[in-house]
């Protein structure tokens, strides 16, 4: 009788692995690394898309035409201003900041990024 109840155990167990999620499948995507000096910018969510490398030492720059109103996530390596300029409002991007679904908020009005605070 032991023996078949350490069966019906692992036969649960084993159930259990197969009908709940596993971590790694529901796992956001992690935030990838940005060189020193740098923000990068994704066209989609979760550091997914198309991406660009803005560096401080080029300063302002407007948003290269595919990221234009449409940034779907950033990763900053330095302080940044976010840009939009009809109407104007800017963000403050410090190093260390990072957002994995930008869309929606203000990565779908950015015009443009420059070096340092606002």
């Amino acid at each position: 009788m032991k023996q078949l109840r350490s069966w019906t155990l692992a036969a649960a167990l084993a159930l259990t692995a197969v009908l709940l999620p596993t971590q790694t499948a529901t796992a956001k995507a992690a935030q990838p690394s940005c060189p020193d000096g740098s923000v990068c910018f994704w066209s989609s969510e979760n550091f997914r898309g198309s991406s660009w490398e803005w560096t401080s030492r080029s300063g302002y720059r407007d948003m290269p035409s595919f990221l234009h109103d449409h940034v779907g996530s950033f990763v900053s390596s330095t302080r940044a201003c976010f840009i939009n300029w009809q109407p104007v409002e800017k963000r403050n991007v410090f190093n260390g900041d990072w957002r994995s679904r930008y869309l929606s908020d203000f990565g779908g009005r950015i015009d443009g990024v420059g070096p340092g605070g606002c």
